[in-house]
């Protein structure tokens, strides 16, 4: 997939949103630290290491179940994300908070693209002229001041957002954080699509995804 990046900090900022993309492109990670960055690689080698050992043996163990509502795909990416926030949960911020994250883990195998975010983030699908939201957490809490939604590997549980889709030619999905605004695309013909922030004061973050 192709990625277009963006980012605007309003009067409180958003920590930097890093992207990795691993597994011969299959996998791409958004991976924001609430914390030392120090700690990233840790966790890209765990979410990496389980969907490459999945793909590899289709037969590879858990302790986390598969869910029946949802694809073979998209119960990888789930377990994935709650192997990492099982390992700072119980190592790096056994005994004090040492680093959380928000990320969200999308893997492609053919025309496939599951996904599992947790945190501040939402996701849009754009194909043609029809727009769906695929889901959004957070905005909810845009009373408060601009602290993390949830955090992986800090609290025992964590609400993970789980799904996948047919990923064709010409669709457009939009990751994005927002806080005291939205951003809304301007031009719904344009190839990639463009989007501008409604307030100079808000501060947001996105990447578009556009099926090759």
């Amino acid at each position: 997939m192709n990625l277009t990046t963006r980012s605007q900090q309003g009067n409180l900022l958003l920590p930097a949103t890093q992207i990795y993309t691993l597994l011969d492109g299959q996998l791409t990670l958004f991976l924001r630290a609430w914390g030392s960055q120090d700690y990233n690689q840790k966790f890209i080698d765990e979410v990496s290491h389980y969907l490459s050992s999945a793909q590899a043996d289709i037969d590879v163990t858990s302790p986390f179940e598969y869910h029946e509502n949802m694809t073979t795909l998209a119960n990888k990416t789930r377990i994935a994300v709650l192997l990492a926030h099982d390992l700072f949960f119980k190592t790096d911020n056994v005994n004090e908070l040492t680093v959380g994250f928000e990320a969200a883990v999308f893997f492609q195998t053919k025309t496939e693209l599951a996904w599992s975010s947790v945190g501040r983030f939402g996701l849009k699908k754009y194909q043609k002229q029809n727009v769906n939201t695929l889901f959004e957490a957070g905005a909810d809490r845009d009373h408060e001041t601009l602290l993390p939604v949830e955090l992986i590997g800090v609290e025992k549980d964590i609400e993970i957002q789980t799904g996948s889709l047919y990923f064709e030619k010409e669709m457009q999905l939009l990751l994005y954080s927002c806080y005291n605004g939205e951003i809304i695309c301007n031009n719904q013909s344009a190839q990639p699509l463009i989007f501008e922030a409604r307030s100079l004061d808000m501060t947001y973050w996105y990447s578009l995804m556009i099926a090759e």
